[in-house]
């Protein structure tokens, strides 16, 4: 079952619960209220009667109350009105019907009396009365008691009647309310759920290999927002399938180089010793060692990055001279910057103390940040600076090379990503993996330092290696 349709049956059932509930809280009030009304307005009746009994016991002759009674407050539940005086002697009796059992039941069982008066149930023939009775004082202070005979079957009538009617009403209403409810119900789940199924869709399809496939935004809200970090994401994952698949491609060429390289010289090496001119044959080991040395470079750096992603790569942590690596990474390249007609220093202004940390690993950062330094450098200078401040020692490298293009300093800590998209002026960019700096950033990471780099297309690179004191 999709989640639509479980928020569905949930409003669903929910919207029942609360109309049941406000069905049950409404019968409860009408039930009171009704029978209420029907006390207050049988009260009020006693107290007409007896009115009618204080003015005729008084003027026996005039009988105007009473008329007024039977023409405007006499109701169907009458069933007989009396008046007595003093020693309980009767001056006014009038029945107006005679009650009949009651052919069905209703709702109401109960009838609660009203603390003014006297009030009875009582049977005559099988039917239920209500004997209603108020004793008071007439002008000349005699004892007066009037009596109001009700039936219980009408006043029971009568209230459920009323409580029928209201019911009605209410439960109209209720169903109104709760036919837009549910109309409410399907209208928020779809206008929650069409973009989710649109995000579902497009990520299905993004998933599918379509990485430039993209999820229409169509609100500011969360939907809105999600969508557009999904095509964010879609952007990096295209971003990284390009820089993967064109690794991929330079590796195969760059692999295929040193290997073909060794075949050559392998096969002159057995063409002169064929030929016997084993004095040559010292040049082509020295190729083959290079060529070597190179391949292995590619592997290495594959395999650090798999233990890096693996979470495998472990420091051995130990007291280490950072000057000493610095000085040894500057001489390991002094050939190489020879070669170019750089000239390549390494200047240290104050004493460097001893800190702690992997030796091999971070010299091979300083190796990778210097070399990179030569290798994009064609003219000028590399100048390697060590000094220490409080709490840090920091290892600035600076070149006056190329310098790197505007938009991707943030980009070359990244995996797989050299300089050579299209550009011709990064030609040396082509020869490598584009994880060295990767790799380094992580080696220092791991140390709990930072690098840092400030460039400017032709105006050179400064990399800044922080590592704690």
């Amino acid at each position: 079952m999709s989640i639509r349709s479980k928020l569905i049956i949930f409003m669903l059932v929910l919207l029942t619960a609360v109309s049941a509930v406000m069905a049950l809280l409404f019968q409860q009030n009408e039930l009171s209220s009704i029978s209420a009304n029907s006390q207050r307005k049988n009260l009020q009746i006693l107290l007409a009667m007896s009115e009618v009994c204080k003015e005729m016991s008084a003027t026996p002759d005039k009988s105007y109350a009473y008329r007024y009674f039977k023409t405007f407050l006499k109701t169907p539940e009458i069933i007989q009105v009396s008046c007595s005086g003093p020693k309980g002697r009767v001056f006014l009796v009038d029945r107006y019907y005679s009650p009949q059992p009651a052919p069905f039941a209703y709702h109401f069982k109960t009838f609660p009396p009203s603390r003014t008066g006297i009030w009875e149930t009582r049977s005559d023939n099988g039917v239920e009365i209500l004997k209603a009775s108020l004793n008071s004082l007439n002008a000349k202070k005699q004892s007066i008691t009037a009596s109001v005979d009700f039936s219980t079957q009408l006043i029971y009538q009568e209230m459920d009647s009323s409580l029928r009617r209201s019911s009605a009403s209410f439960f109209i209403i209720l169903s109104i309310s709760f036919a837009l409810g549910c109309a409410g119900a399907l209208i928020i789940t779809r206008v929650i759920f069409a973009p989710i199924e649109s995000m579902a869709e497009g990520a299905r399809i993004i998933g599918s290999g379509r990485l430039d496939h993209k999820i229409p935004v169509t609100s500011k809200d969360e939907m809105g927002r999600l969508a557009s970090e999904l095509n964010s994401m879609a952007d990096k994952l295209k971003e990284v399938s390009d820089m993967k698949r064109d690794f991929v491609s330079s590796i195969t060429h760059d692999l295929r180089s040193p290997v073909t390289g060794i075949e050559l010289c392998s096969d002159i090496i057995r063409r002169l010793a064929e030929t016997r001119e084993y004095g040559k044959i010292p040049e082509q080991l020295v190729s083959i060692n290079e060529h070597s040395q190179r391949l292995n470079s590619y592997i290495d750096s594959l395999l650090e990055l798999s233990k890096i992603e693996s979470g495998k790569m472990t420091l051995d942590i130990k007291a280490v001279n950072l000057e000493d690596l610095a000085d040894r990474a500057v001489r390991a390249f002094k050939a190489y910057a020879a070669q170019k007609g750089l000239k390549l220093e390494f200047i240290v202004n104050q004493d460097i103390p001893d800190t702690r940390g992997d030796p091999d690993r971070l010299y091979q950062v300083l190796s990778n940040i210097v070399g990179n330094a030569v290798k994009f450098t064609n003219s000028g200078s590399v100048s390697v600076f060590i000094e220490a401040e409080p709490g840090w020692q920091k290892v600035r490298v600076c070149d006056t090379g190329i310098g790197i293009p505007e938009g991707e300093a943030g980009n070359i800590f990244g995996k797989f990503y050299r300089i050579n998209h299209g550009k011709r002026e990064y030609p040396a960019a082509r020869q490598g993996t584009g994880l060295g700096l990767f790799i380094a950033k992580f080696i220092i990471e791991q140390h709990s330092g930072r690098i840092e780099v400030e460039s400017a297309p032709g105006k050179g690179s400064v990399f800044t290696v922080f590592l704690p004191a």
